[in-house]
């Protein structure tokens, strides 16, 4: 594939992704983290889908380890796209943009030219990094482009990648151990003969994972982080004690309520100490967003308001810039902002049937894009971004 002006899809170098897989592979290896990777297929099929898990912003390199050789084209979100010197390093290695959790042609023109030049095309079909470890919901329109593509699948299985380095940690734990497991799921007579939905059971069968259920199992991992609870108020942020939001703090493996006090400590094995609520970060998680659900379902004028910072793309140094601000509302008309943009005064709603999810940043923002524009809020209570990917959840989810 040579590049063209409308062809960001180049041919992975394999020289420049050795040296990047080298130098981040190193890097981990001082962080402490160990990489256990197990190939069942041998050589994958030329052209093919590679789908991947996302529990970590770190995937990309332990995909890297399996599937380097074979050099596929990784679709990433296009934010990473803005800078300059970022956008000429993934595209080197074969990488190419999408706006996540929405229309993009330009994305989808690209996925057709990986295939149909016989190429490799990689994804991660959650398109969101693990807000507690667990397995995230792929959108129905990568079943039917599955099912349109009709080559072989093939699925590269994480675990313990989220304990390694969680969305909301402060660093990697050392004495993490990450497993990926490249195998096949479908040939591409199966894909030809199955359903979109049989597709999406087998997807959803293959990539399922519960990082406290994998690590149940693996009594000898333990975990050492100098703040190794440090950011957890960045997803967890109700107190079980008191049902205040937004007082949850941390210092080092200790959880404050700037209310309450002292609530517990995270142990080397991700597990709250003490006689408290909940055993691990996960069921805290679960049980403040069927609160949301239960408040969002018992009032029909449901919405969530904040004073914002909007961000918008970078003119190539960095990845954005500042560009207004405002008040951005969200309810079940969609998600409204109405403040400055450029200097201009604007009054902008997005449809909620146009919000599959709100993708947020832990504790920093929460975003959507808008054809190639993205769109970055900053609210004004930066922990309340994890409560706005919520809603946003919800609220679609009731509607369709």
């Amino acid at each position: 594939m040579k590049k063209t002006k409308n062809n960001t899809v180049q041919k992975p170098n394999g020289f420049v992704l050795g040296i990047v897989y080298g130098c981040l592979k190193f890097y981990y290896f001082l962080c402490g983290v160990r990489m256990k990777a197990v190939n069942r297929v041998g050589t994958p099929e030329n052209p093919s889908i590679i789908l991947c898990n996302h529990g970590s912003f770190i995937d990309f390199i332990f995909a890297a380890k399996l599937l380097r050789k074979y050099k596929p084209n990784f679709i990433i979100a296009r934010l990473y796209f803005y800078d300059n010197l970022l956008r000429w390093l993934l595209e080197t290695v074969g990488g190419f943009p999408k706006s996540m959790f929405t229309l993009d042609t330009a994305s989808t023109k690209n996925c057709l030219r990986v295939l149909k030049s016989g190429g490799i095309l990689a994804m991660m079909p959650e398109a969101r990094l693990s807000t507690a470890g667990r397995f995230e919901d792929i959108q129905e329109s990568t079943y039917s482009f599955i099912k349109k593509s009709a080559v072989p699948v093939y699925t590269v299985k994480f675990s313990g990648d989220y304990l390694a380095d969680p969305k909301w940690g402060k660093g990697f734990r050392r004495g993490a151990v990450v497993e990926a497991e490249f195998d096949i799921l479908y040939t591409a007579q199966e894909v030809k003969d199955l359903s979109v939905q049989e597709i999406k059971k087998g997807v959803e069968k293959r990539l399922y994972y519960d990082e406290f259920q994998w690590l149940e199992a693996r009594p000898e991992i333990r975990y050492h982080a100098r703040h190794m609870a440090e950011g957890i108020e960045n997803i967890l942020t109700v107190c079980p004690v008191c049902g205040e939001k937004y007082t949850i703090t941390t210092q080092k493996d200790k959880i404050f309520c700037e209310k309450c006090g002292y609530l517990t400590s995270l142990d080397s094995r991700y597990a709250f100490t003490g006689d408290f609520r909940f055993q691990n970060l996960a069921q805290w998680y679960d049980w403040q967003k069927a609160l949301l659900q239960k408040e969002i379902a018992e009032n029909p004028d449901y919405q969530m308001t904040s004073k914002v910072q909007l961000r918008l793309p970078s003119n190539g140094r960095g990845l954005t810039r500042s560009a207004g601000q405002g008040v951005c509302t969200l309810s079940r008309e969609g998600l409204n902002y109405r403040g400055t943009k450029d200097a201009e005064s604007v009054d902008i709603t997005f449809p909620l049937s146009h919000i599959y999810r709100l993708l947020f940043g832990a504790g920093v923002n929460f975003e959507l894009y808008n054809g190639t524009e993205i769109l970055f809020f900053v609210p004004e209570e930066k922990r309340s971004a994890v409560d706005w990917y919520l809603a946003s959840m919800i609220l679609y989810d009731e509607k369709n």
